[in-house]
């Protein structure tokens, strides 16, 4: 049944939308059942259509005007994000600007009044999930690759790969050997530092042992030949407050955001006559 919010009618095309956005939550797996998670799915989605049509009937309402340049700016981005002339008719989309600023400051004036969290907020919830705040290993790698491609086989990466570990045991210093061999030049093969996990896992475990100074042989990736040297390494190991502190805030933040945000719009819904209206039968 379609729902009426104060005479105006809650677009199928809306729920839908709702629907689609909401279904993206990989949790919905946890039904089993294609019916009843249909049924729940479309449930969640009706009511969330219901709160932004809510919002939008309030934002329509409030007689404070937009500015009007802002407006315009927001319209001429809009068209040039399109690809739109400046002869197109922009009065539609000078009216969906306008209603969308209207929306977003009715949703700030909603949070407005949100408590920030307190230190001691903060500081109670690191110590209450200490053991889940961790920084991982890091690692400061160079390499040297040769890539498996059409315009190079596999038997001449190899072929290559092997010529530069020859130089390596020659006494070759590996920056300089990445620059003669390496089909990734112009930083001596230097990658950087970067956290367990982040290369792919061929790469990882080739690393995983070194100790700092320390090469690997040639061992391979889907990208192709490589051999890589440790620069440096950092253990994983408990983050300290201070790392974690202004994530924290954020997260406590959002979350006196989205309670206010609850609230306010519970109380649209009890200000507002909202019924089902029976679906007309198709002969």
């Amino acid at each position: 049944m379609p729902y009426v919010i104060n005479r105006q009618a809650v677009p199928e095309e809306l729920i839908l939308q709702e629907e689609q956005r909401i279904g993206r939550d990989p949790r919905w797996a946890s039904i089993p059942e294609e019916p009843e998670r249909a049924r729940q799915l479309r449930a969640a989605a009706e009511h969330a259509a219901v709160d932004k049509v809510l919002i939008e009937l309030a934002a329509a309402s409030d007689p404070r005007p937009v500015d009007a340049v802002e407006i315009e700016q927001e319209v001429q981005r809009q068209k040039a994000a399109a690809g739109c002339r400046s002869a197109f008719d922009d009065s539609r989309v000078r009216q969906w600007v306008e209603q969308q600023f209207r929306v977003q400051r009715t949703i700030q004036g909603m949070v407005a009044e949100a408590p920030k969290p307190s230190f001691e907020e903060i500081s109670g919830f690191y110590e209450a999930n200490r053991a889940n705040f961790r920084n991982p290993a890091m690692y400061h790698v160079a390499h040297i690759v040769k890539h498996v491609t059409e315009d190079q086989s596999e038997e001449q990466a190899l072929a290559g790969i092997e010529a530069a570990l020859a130089d390596l045991e020659r006494g070759g210093l590996f920056a300089e050997v990445a620059e003669r061999h390496s089909d990734c030049k112009g930083s001596g093969g230097d990658l950087g530092q970067f956290p367990a996990g982040h290369m792919v896992q061929d790469f990882d475990d080739a690393i995983r042992d070194l100790q700092p100074g320390q090469r690997t042989g040639i061992f391979t990736t889907p990208f192709g030949y490589h051999i890589a040297e440790l620069r440096a390494k950092t253990s994983a190991g408990p983050a300290a407050f201070e790392e974690v502190q202004a994530d924290i805030e954020r997260v406590l933040a959002f979350s006196n955001q989205l309670q206010a945000y609850t609230r306010a719009v519970a109380q649209l819904r009890s200000r507002a006559s909202i019924t089902q209206a029976p679906s007309r039968a198709v002969n």
